[in-house]
């Protein structure tokens, strides 16, 4: 049983002419740690899913865990992170496994691979804890869908990340090792809980990350934001109308169609030797507590400095906070801390401007002060200098009219129904309009 006490593992990118002693190799492999250097090729974080609430799904003792990753690079090799972020009480894994995503919860034939833990194939985590799997040959398509499969062999809560927009599963019994499936069963998506919209989310359970081995790759993207980057409304039906619709819009999973996943493929199509992990989370903020999961500047280690091989991030955060009672400068001077934290680790970061948030509901979303500090904020990024690229969604997205509270609203025909995420055009616009340039 190997049982972790703490989040100890950090992935260090090393820059290929970068040399490194024989004993300091043999040094951090003794030590156990996902940080020794595997050659040939090196690792690169290609999918992410930043754990911000905990769940409590019924029966987990003994059960099995079937979720839903996506790699957005090839490679000869792959390693998990698997986190209890969230967790109240240990969570005991008695086998994990990948493979071959096939139809609904079933894994392809041949395809399913043990993952171990520093040698061993069970797993301990504490509350807070998380932990890399040892890498495992494995030949990786970027862009096919895998599954991670868990034997949970003790558990009473779920740490998760609650927008996946996929179907991910749970049965009884221990059967990571069945590729069949049969008595899996969806997950239940939980009900997104602004105001008056009751449209659903789809939770991973446990599973936060995952790095390729690469020859080819030469860094990774981090996309970190709220639920405009975790893609809020990129999927749902009606153009995102609201419960109160008729007929109201529904989620439909598995489809990737945040501006992110637009990102990711573009990279490829260009045949960019660029990764994108996706490290956002719906409702958060950077500063106030208040939000959904942990602050970005508290969160910014786990999610982003410490994912392999990264060199730029994407920073696309302050509409909650804003929402929530912050002023400019409070937004200003988190963004600043954000910043030395980011250039500190030898990253780039490219900054976002915020969308608007009006609404053409009469009394409805951003106040005047609202919108006069999300101004001061976009023109703070535009022009102070402070990061290595600037992209303009609010450019992009934003309409001439005003709101009756005095705040420019989004264009109706890329607007969702709630008029503060895109809809799924929108989002395809927005990745779509992403100067390549910014990272080569």
């Amino acid at each position: 049983m190997f049982f972790i006490k703490v989040a100890q593992f950090r992935d260090r990118f090393l820059p290929r002419n970068l040399l490194i002693s024989l004993s300091a190799v043999a040094l951090m492999a003794a030590c156990g740690g996902s940080d020794a250097p595997v050659v040939p090729g090196s690792w690169f974080s290609s999918w992410g899913a930043s754990q911000n609430i905990l769940e409590f799904p019924t029966a987990l003792n003994n059960s099995t865990a079937r979720m839903i990753v996506r790699p957005s690079i090839s490679g000869s090799a792959i390693r998990v992170k698997i986190e209890n972020t969230h967790g109240k009480a240990p969570v005991t894994f008695s086998g994990a496994f990948i493979g071959v995503a096939g139809t609904g919860a079933a894994v392809v034939a041949g395809t399913n691979k043990v993952l171990t833990f520093s040698g061993a194939p069970s797993l301990t985590l504490a509350p807070g804890a998380g932990v890399m799997s040892d890498p495992l040959d494995f030949p990786v398509k970027a862009f096919e869908r895998l599954y991670v499969s868990l034997n949970i062999a003790s558990a009473v809560d779920a740490s998760s990340h609650s927008l996946s927009l996929t179907t991910n599963y749970l049965s009884p019994g221990l059967r990571g090792d069945d590729v069949s499936a049969t008595g899996f069963k969806a997950v239940n998506p939980v009900a997104y809980s602004a105001t008056p919209s009751t449209t659903e989310a789809f939770p991973i359970y446990w599973v936060a990350g995952v790095d390729v081995k690469s020859d080819t790759i030469q860094s990774a993207v981090v996309t970190f934001g709220d639920s405009i980057t975790d893609g809020r409304c990129s999927t749902t039906t009606q153009n995102g109308a609201l419960a109160t619709s008729t007929p109201p819009g529904v989620v439909i999973p598995d489809l990737y169609q945040r501006w992110a996943d637009v990102l990711a493929n573009r990279f490829a199509t260009a045949s960019l030797p660029l990764a994108v992990v996706n490290e956002s989370i719906a409702g958060n903020r950077i500063i106030a507590d208040a939000g959904n999961g942990p602050t970005g500047l508290d969160r910014l280690d786990r999610d982003v400095l410490s994912r392999a091989g990264a060199s730029h991030v994407v920073y696309f955060m302050g509409t909650n906070d804003l929402s929530g009672g912050a002023t400019s400068k409070e937004v200003i001077d988190a963004s600043l801390n954000l910043i030395s934290r980011v250039r500190a680790k030898g990253m780039k970061i490219i900054a976002v401007t915020i969308v608007p948030r009006g609404n053409p509901t009469p009394g409805a979303g951003f106040t005047a002060l609202q919108e006069q500090y999300r101004l001061e904020i976009n023109s703070w990024i535009r022009t102070a200098g402070k990061f290595d690229g600037v992209i303009d969604f609010d450019a992009l997205l934003t309409d001439t009219v005003k709101s009756t509270l005095g705040a420019l609203i989004l264009k109706p025909q890329y607007a969702c129904g709630d008029y503060v995420h895109a809809n799924a055009a929108g989002y395809q616009l927005m990745g779509n309009s992403i100067d390549l340039n910014l990272f080569k």
